[in-house]
C-alpha cells in the first residue's frame, strides 16, 4: 500500500512535466526556463532512485522515477536547445539593424550596452565601500523601484528605529537578474532579517508569465535560506497592475510554503501617504524587540497625521514623488 501511495505522488508531482515540456518545446526560447531548478529537480529524482537501488527495491515505483526522471532530463536537452534558438534571434536582429540602421547605428549600439554595463557595475562600486562600514545582523531592504525609492535614512529617524537598516535595492531590476546582486546586496551584510520587494518592474509587461515569475521567486528564497542565516519577508507587489492580485496572492501561498512571513503592502496605494504607510507597514516587523507601549502610541499618533493631512511636526514631507514606483498605475 505504501508503495502505492508513493507511486501516486510521484505520478501526480511528475504530470506537470510533460506539460512544461511542450510548453517550453513550442516557446523556442531558454527566457522562460531555469536551469538551476531543472538540475535541482534531476538531483532529487536520483537521489530517490539511489535509494531504491540502495534497499534492493526494483518494483514499478522505481519505473515511476525513472519515467520522471527522463522527462525531467528532456527539459534539460530543450533548455539548451532553447539557448540555440535565443543566440540566433539575436544574430539575427543584430543583422537586421545593421541592414536597416547602416553603419552609423551599428556603431552607436556597442556604446549603448557599455553605459548599461558600467551603470550597473558604478552602483555595486558603491553598495561595495558601504558594506564596509556596516554592522552584521542589520535588516536589508532587497527590492526594485517601490524599495529603492524608499527614503530610508529619513523614515528611519522619524520613526526612531535604532537598529540598522540598509537599503540594496537596484531600480528597474527583474526577478531574472537578481542573481548576479545577490552577494554584494545581501551576503556580504550578513543580515538578521531581509524585506524582498520583487515584481513591480516584472508587470510592467502585460506578457508575464505568472507561474514562471513564482518559481524564479521560489528559487530567490531558496538561494537566501542556503547563503544566510536571516529571517525571510516577501512583501507584496504595491502596484494597480492587473497582475499584481494575482501574484500577491501566490506570494502569500509561497511564503507559507518555505517558512517566510508575508507582509500585505498593498493598501498603501489607498493612503494620502503611500511612503509612511509602506514603512509602517514593515517596521513592525523590523525591530529585534518586542513593540512596546510606546511604541504603539507612537503608531497611532502617525496615522492619525496621516489621516488629518498635518505635516509631521515641522519634519520634512515625506509625500512620496509622483515618479515612485508603487504611484505608478
Amino acid at each position: 500500500m505504501a508503495e502505492l501511495l508513493e507511486s501516486t505522488m510521484l505520478v501526480c508531482f511528475g504530470l506537470s512535466w510533460p506539460m512544461n515540456l511542450a510548453k517550453n518545446i513550442k516557446a523556442k526560447s531558454a527566457k522562460t526556463m531555469s536551469l538551476q531548478f531543472i538540475l535541482l529537480i534531476i538531483a532529487g529524482y536520483i537521489a530517490g532512485i539511489s535509494a531504491k537501488i540502495y534497499n534492493h527495491k526494483f518494483n514499478y515505483v522505481l519505473a515511476v522515477y525513472l519515467l520522471n526522471l527522463i522527462i525531467v532530463s528532456a527539459n534539460l536537452i530543450v533548455y539548451f536547445v532553447n539557448r540555440r534558438y535565443d543566440r540566433m534571434a539575436r544574430q539575427a536582429k543584430a543583422a537586421s539593424i545593421k541592414d536597416l540602421s547602416g553603419a552609423a547605428d551599428e556603431k552607436q549600439e556597442p556604446r549603448k550596452n557599455t553605459s548599461i554595463n558600467s551603470q550597473g557595475d558604478d552602483e555595486m562600486a558603491k553598495y561595495r565601500e558601504l558594506n564596509s562600514i556596516t554592522e552584521a545582523g542589520g535588516v536589508v531592504l532587497f527590492g526594485s523601484d517601490t524599495f529603492a525609492a524608499l527614503p530610508v535614512g529619513e523614515l528611519t529617524q522619524a520613526f526612531r528605529i535604532t537598529e540598522p537598516i540598509y537599503n540594496r535595492s537596484v531600480k528597474d531590476i527583474k526577478i531574472n537578474q537578481i542573481e548576479t546582486y545577490l552577494k554584494v546586496c545581501l551576503y556580504d551584510l550578513n543580515p538578521r532579517k531581509i524585506f524582498v520587494n520583487l515584481g513591480d518592474t516584472d508587470i510592467l509587461d502585460e506578457t508575464i508569465d505568472i507561474s514562471e515569475f513564482i518559481a524564479k521567486y521560489e528559487w530567490l528564497l531558496y538561494m537566501i535560506h542556503t547563503k544566510t542565516q536571516a529571517a525571510i519577508y516577501i512583501v507584496s507587489i504595491v502596484s494597480n497592475k492587473p497582475a499584481a492580485q494575482e501574484i500577491n496572492m501566490q506570494l502569500k501561498a509561497l511564503a507559507e510554503q518555505t517558512g517566510c512571513r508575508y507582509i500585505d503592502a498593498s493598501n498603501a496605494l489607498e493612503s494620502k501617504r503611500p511612503t509612511l504607510r509602506l514603512f509602517e507597514l514593515l517596521k513592525v516587523h523590523m525591530r529585534n524587540h518586542p513593540i512596546s507601549f510606546a511604541d504603539a502610541m507612537e503608531a497611532g499618533a502617525l496615522s492619525n497625521r496621516e489621516a488629518e493631512d498635518i505635516p509631521n511636526d515641522g519634519q520634512a514631507s515625506l509625500t512620496p514623488d509622483k515618479n515612485m514606483a508603487y504611484a505608478r498605475h
